[in-house]
């Protein structure tokens, strides 16, 4: 069994989460870190696949991204 050691300031979010959940301290944990864990891993695949994009000539010209990112946020404020 592997040991972490974490602030009591997070053991005790911990334990109101696990009593919230009727479930264990360790399930609220396993839990998270699988959740990160696959964050993560879906995270750098997004990057090299985006990275494969680039290396493929399928970006866009810098100018070209951010005069569509101004035209998003004209359009976000003409709507509110």
């Amino acid at each position: 069994m592997n040991t972490v050691t974490l602030p009591q300031s997070l053991l005790k979010r911990i334990d109101k989460l696990s009593a919230e959940f009727h479930t264990t301290p360790a399930a609220i944990i396993k839990n998270a870190l699988v959740e990160r864990l696959d964050y993560e891993e879906w995270k750098l695949k997004q990057i090299d696949a985006g990275l494969a994009e680039l290396k493929a000539g399928k970006g866009i010209p810098h100018e070209e991204f951010w005069a569509s990112v101004g035209t998003v946020k004209n359009a976000r404020k003409k709507a509110a």
